[in-house]
């Protein structure tokens, strides 16, 4: 997951309005590029390609894009609204992961602004609208989609744990304290093989739930081959 791959608590990633994962995929011309202008950059002492806008034109429209505060127009917020009702419906079924929430709103929000500041303008027109939400749900498709569903679940990002997964490591504490009222402690074998008959849960994802448990500190092995509930 994401979480699983960036070295930062999911109290501050949840607080980034877009995240995007950039791979560095293997490609000979690309690659070729790369090096070419590196090694220019290099001989010469100084970037080889001329900027696009001047550097000092493009600090002085941002400093002055940052001035503008935008307002929201009657259909931009009829678009965002639409948006995000959507999503939340798609939710509302029992057992579904919860696709966005009112932070992704804000965000949305943010971003339509954003791109109408950018544009030196004062209102956050439709296409504004529509550029942030296709924004925010490629960024969702990104990074917030459940492998184990393949739907959307922004808990993933919120609290690093899936909705599939939290409710598989639910299952295993349940079975666990079960078992525990009948044996005090619990003999891990036997635990996995329950999990495995009555859940169709596989072997292998069973030793990485209590893996997982245990490393949170909510299982521990008071003996070897044996757990019991912290």
């Amino acid at each position: 997951t994401i979480t699983e791959n960036i070295s930062l608590p999911v109290t501050i990633l949840s607080r980034f309005d877009l995240i995007f994962v950039l791979r560095d995929v293997p490609n000979k011309e690309v690659d070729g590029k790369m090096s070419e202008h590196i090694l220019e950059i290099h001989r010469r002492g100084s970037n080889p390609v001329e900027p696009p806008i001047p550097i000092d034109f493009l600090r002085k429209y941002i400093s002055y894009a940052k001035t503008i505060k935008p307002t929201l127009t009657e259909e931009a917020m009829r678009r965002i609204k639409d948006f995000y009702l959507t999503m939340r419906a798609a939710s509302e079924s029992e057992g579904s992961p919860i696709a966005i929430t009112a932070r992704q709103l804000e965000s949305l929000i943010r971003i339509a602004e954003a791109r109408a500041r950018a544009a030196l303008r004062t209102e956050v027109l439709a296409e504004d609208a529509e550029a942030a939400i296709n924004i925010m749900k490629r960024s969702l498709e990104e990074v917030g989609i459940d492998l184990s569903s393949q739907k959307i679940d922004i808990d993933l990002i919120m609290t690093g744990k899936p909705k599939s997964l939290r409710d598989k490591l639910q299952i295993l504490l349940s079975v666990l304290t079960e078992m525990e009222r009948e044996t005090g402690m619990v003999e891990k074998m036997a635990l996995i093989n329950r999990l495995e008959a009555e859940y169709n849960i596989p072997r292998n994802e069973i030793e990485r739930l209590i893996m997982q448990l245990q490393r949170e500190g909510t299982i521990y092995e008071p003996r070897e081959g044996y757990l019991k509930k912290t």
